[in-house]
């Protein structure tokens, strides 16, 4: 691995803005005619996160000018089309002075940052050969960031960068208190659907099918005096104070999570087959008591299996101390009555934090124990009652003890496909979610080669500990 000093940066290119194509809406779109957008109660549980940031890589081994011509001239026509769908992602989330919460507002002349860059062609390889062991600061480089100011945000920015005679990345930035996973990867895959579909020698615009135009109605969320909304956006600003005092509390800054990156840091991406999770469900059911009723999904398997690997790997920083780990589920389907599935915003939900000791963790009985908390979590959500437990399930996180590793999370889901994002030029070689540096958090997806197996991207702060993980790991 080469380090940050040996590096080629890349050229910035231009920077310009994409404004969405004024459109003719079906009556169904609720969002056609309005000129802002409230946010829920499930926006506001993650107001205060960091936006998520992604690369998608794409190879292409066209000269600069069919790139320029044939390439990003589709993708900049396509995403003004795209945009003209989802026109909050152009607006901006306010927060003025004498308003009571943050909305989002949207005006003709909005428009999303784009940043066109070319980079060096062998770093194309580098950042995409599956296995490859990457510079973290390195990626970074390709990932967009967002404008945010106490009283305003953007939404989305989109940076895309050209590796001559190579390929291209697509990087986009989301903020996460106004659309989820589910949402994020809806929008990239309009924006893929209608670039596939543009024609440049006819007037016929595509259209994209109902099932992929979002569903902007917030009716369908159930807290109606905005108690729930009030009570998480409140809970956050108290957060934020403590944090850092004497700071504007009436602010959409997002806090930082994590310790900060540096140089050292590096990322890999691992896979689990479908034979290994295979493999793993029957290590669980063979060491299973008889009346244990586990759901050992390929989800629950390989998380149980990362965070074993991640605890066991830095178990001299957390010695005997709790392990806490979380992971939130699609709720759309969950809710009475269910929301629509392109239902556009935060829908997403949890049940109250998983701890487990950390020497049980690395113990014998590792991976079972915390294959059953996940199993029991997640039959847990089969019957939520979420505005019934909401309050309990957000208060549980106050009362729980600090852990030196803090949260285990998750980013990314197989279900989302993210390697089903075809502009035009064929499926993504590789996505990285790269704002998985940001804490102890490691992301999920699907395996590129559609085998069944699922792939999972881990940060570390050294090598060292990137090639003890990797140890830990292989079954």
């Amino acid at each position: 691995m080469e380090t940050p000093a040996a590096q080629t940066s890349i050229k910035i290119v231009e920077v310009t803005q994409v404004s969405p194509i004024p459109l003719i809406l079906s009556p169904d779109n609720h969002f056609a005619h309005q000129n802002s957008l409230p946010l829920t109660c499930f926006d506001f549980t993650w107001i205060k996160f960091p936006p998520v940031e992604r690369v998608f890589f794409y190879e292409f081994t066209g000269s600069s000018i069919d790139f320029n011509t044939k390439v990003l001239c589709r993708l900049k026509q396509s995403l003004a089309l795209a945009l003209s769908y989802y026109r909050p992602l152009a607006g901006h989330l306010w927060w003025g002075q004498h308003d009571t919460k943050p909305y989002i507002i949207c005006a003709p002349t909005d428009s999303v940052s784009v940043i066109v860059a070319e980079s060096n062609p062998d770093n194309f390889d580098k950042l995409s050969r599956k296995g490859n062991i990457v510079n973290a600061i390195e990626l970074r480089s390709y990932a967009p960031s967002l404008q945010i100011t106490d009283q305003s945000a953007t939404v989305i920015s989109v940076q895309i960068t050209f590796f001559p005679s190579s390929g291209f990345s697509i990087g986009t930035a989301a903020h996460h208190g106004i659309l989820d996973g589910k949402s994020a990867a809806m929008f990239i895959k309009s924006w893929a659907y209608l670039c596939r579909n543009i024609e440049h020698e006819n007037e016929n615009i595509p259209k994209l099918p109902d099932h992929m135009a979002p569903f902007f109605d917030r009716t369908v969320i159930k807290d109606p005096t905005d108690k729930l909304a009030m009570l998480y956006l409140n809970r956050w600003l108290e957060f934020a104070a403590k944090e850092n005092p004497g700071a504007n509390s009436q602010s959409l800054k997002v806090l930082e999570m994590g310790d900060a990156i540096s140089e050292n840091h590096v990322r890999a991406t691992f896979e689990l087959s479908k034979q290994d999770i295979s493999t793993l469900r029957g290590k669980v059911m063979s060491k299973s008591k008889c009346d244990d009723v586990l759901h050992l999904s390929s989800f629950v398997l390989t998380y149980a299996h990362a965070v074993v690997c991640f605890v066991k790997t830095k178990a001299a920083e957390i010695n005997n101390e709790k392990v806490n780990f979380i992971f939130v589920a699609d709720f759309r389907n969950r809710l009475v009555p269910p929301v629509p599935s392109n239902y556009f915003g935060n829908c997403v939900g949890n049940d109250k934090p998983m701890v487990v000791k950390a020497k049980d963790v690395v113990g014998e009985e590792g991976l079972v124990i915390v294959a059953k908390t996940i199993s029991d979590a997640v039959t847990n959500l089969v019957k939520y009652e979420y505005y019934e437990r909401a309050e309990e399930v957000h208060s549980s996180f106050s009362k729980l003890e600090p852990s030196p590793l803090g949260f285990i999370g998750v980013a990314g889901s197989p279900k989302l496909e993210v390697y089903s994002v075809d502009f035009g030029w064929g499926r993504p070689r590789k996505v990285d979610v790269v704002s998985i540096d940001k804490g102890n958090n490691f992301s999920l997806a699907e395996s590129r080669d559609q085998s069944g197996g699922i792939e999972i991207g881990f940060v570390m702060k050294t090598q060292e500990e990137l090639q003890a993980f990797a140890s830990f790991f292989i079954l």
